[in-house]
């Protein structure tokens, strides 16, 4: 099967597409190998996403994605889909933000299709020239659609502090819930002690912070992911309306796939009990790292923090 090999082709292509395919809801004949072609790729409606605002990428996250990732990999790079998209599915789709020079907001969608064992191999951007916006600031290259990023030699600054955080989700939430109105006493008294945490972080330099959402075995994979993701994005906003900058925090669900390998419980149990030994499973992770103030960072943050104003009506 014949790749695509320019940006603007690709474009082209997929608007053609796209424009003619009436109730297609997904892309068509993927190999084995993760690959597909032209003719049959679609983009999701926009209005269709589940997340419908998308995000403001990392872009060195962007740039670190190559083929051959697994979809728990990508979560954390990226988080989960924005569309309705289960973990067995064969393509994710995105919704990614970039700030122009004129500071208007591009809007791109950004879509990965995955090999027959679930790992990433080829990558598609529309319109093609997103993939001018998502390269890494200092990589002054072009990230070309299907083929691995330019390695660039300057190695990755170290944080400057780095600490994971992990929270109970039974402590978080009610059972089964996920709405900061379903938020515990408990739980809201620990997020104002990490709201306080993070904001003394900003203080000493450019912040990154991962909250990924987790849940036990116990459900449907697509429940479960959808579950994990509200939380996470709960807890997301709860930090947000306690004054940590939006433009620091991420947040994805990453369902029942990395259970807490010490948590061991067979399924021959009664429910009771194996609901309450599943229970460390049930988590909401926090990943800190923060970096040495750049003014990349600096201008990275204020128009985080410029579009998070914007939409408080500030």
């Amino acid at each position: 099967m014949k790749k695509l090999q320019g940006l603007s082709i690709l474009a082209a292509s997929v608007l053609a597409i796209t424009g003619c395919m009436g109730t297609k809801q997904v892309s068509q004949n993927i190999s084995n190998q993760g690959t597909i072609a032209a003719e049959d790729i679609y983009f999701p409606e926009l209005n269709k996403a589940w997340q419908k605002d998308g995000q403001f990428p990392n872009r060195e996250n962007l740039s670190k994605i190559r083929p051959g990732i697994a979809k728990d990999e990508l979560y954390q790079l990226i988080g989960r889909p924005h569309f309705n998209e289960s973990n067995r599915a064969r393509e994710w789709d995105y919704i990614m933000k970039f700030y122009q020079a004129d500071d208007s907001v591009k809007v791109c969608q950004y879509k990965v299709i995955f090999d027959e064992n679930f790992r990433g191999q080829e990558f598609y951007w529309l319109p093609a020239d997103c993939a001018e916006y998502a390269k890494p600031p200092a990589a002054g290259q072009t990230i070309i659609i299907n083929q691995p990023a330019p390695i660039i030699n300057q190695p990755a600054p170290a944080p400057i502090a780095q600490e994971r955080i992990n929270l109970s989700a039974d402590a978080l939430f009610k059972f089964d819930k996920w709405k900061i109105e379903d938020m515990l006493p408990a739980g809201r008294a620990k997020l104002d002690q990490l709201a306080v945490q993070l904001l003394e972080w900003e203080k000493r330099g450019d912040s990154r912070v991962n909250i990924v959402g987790h849940t036990d075995r116990l459900g449907s994979d697509e429940y479960n992911m959808r579950l994990s993701q509200r939380r996470a994005e709960t807890v997301r906003t709860y930090l947000i309306n306690r004054g940590v900058n939006a433009a620091t925090l991420t947040a994805a669900g990453a369902g029942e796939l990395q259970p807490l390998p010490e948590v061991v419980c067979s399924d021959a149990m009664p429910r009771n009990q194996l609901i309450k030994c599943l229970q460390p499973n049930r988590r909401v992770t926090v990943d800190v790292a923060v970096y040495a103030r750049t003014a990349e960072g600096m201008q990275e943050i204020q128009q985080g923090r410029d579009y998070q104003n914007f939409n408080q009506g500030q």
